[in-house]
């Protein structure tokens, strides 16, 4: 069965909640297409990013039905992939073009529970070796409340672009 004909099976007999599920899907791949996101993850995350030099990132999501668990809250495992994905995004762009930096260890403390309207990750450098990099990043809801602090630490390998 072709795609579109899987969608308009789908959308037939599909609940409310379904249709914004799928609406919010649908919009996740026109934000990957257009280069909006770099990844299907952040795309899907819905990230938006700013720098703030020297040596900070900011990284916000709106919470939909798609980050939350089954207590409709925002999944641990989708908050540690923010976190990460801050983290990560701001080593690398602190790195030389030659190269590029992946996660080897991340430590997480869950503080509160992810609820509000959006949730906003700040990334900042602990240390920028020539080998290693140490970072910080904290995630906060709407109502400025941190839910989340980790360390990570990203080893600096060669960008194979």
């Amino acid at each position: 069965m072709d795609i579109s004909k899987q969608w308009t099976n789908f959308l037939e007999d599909a609940t409310e909640e379904e249709q914004e599920m799928a609406s919010l899907y649908l919009n996740s791949l026109k934000r990957k297409k257009s280069g909006e996101n770099g990844t299907h993850i952040g795309a899907l995350m819905a990230i938006e990013s700013e720098f703030q030099e020297p040596g900070t990132l900011t990284m916000t999501i709106p919470n939909t039905e798609f980050l939350q668990n089954s207590l409709h809250i925002l999944h641990g495992g989708l908050t540690a992939t923010l976190l990460d994905s801050a983290m990560g995004t701001l080593a690398f762009r602190l790195l030389p073009e030659d190269k590029a930096a992946v996660t080897t260890e991340m430590k997480i403390n869950y503080v509160a529970k992810g609820v509000g309207t959006h949730f906003t990750c700040i990334a900042s450098v602990i240390h920028k070796g020539s080998k290693l990099l140490v970072m910080e990043g904290k995630v906060y809801r709407s109502d400025q409340t941190l839910i989340a602090h980790a360390t990570g630490s990203f080893f600096v390998i060669p960008n194979k672009k």
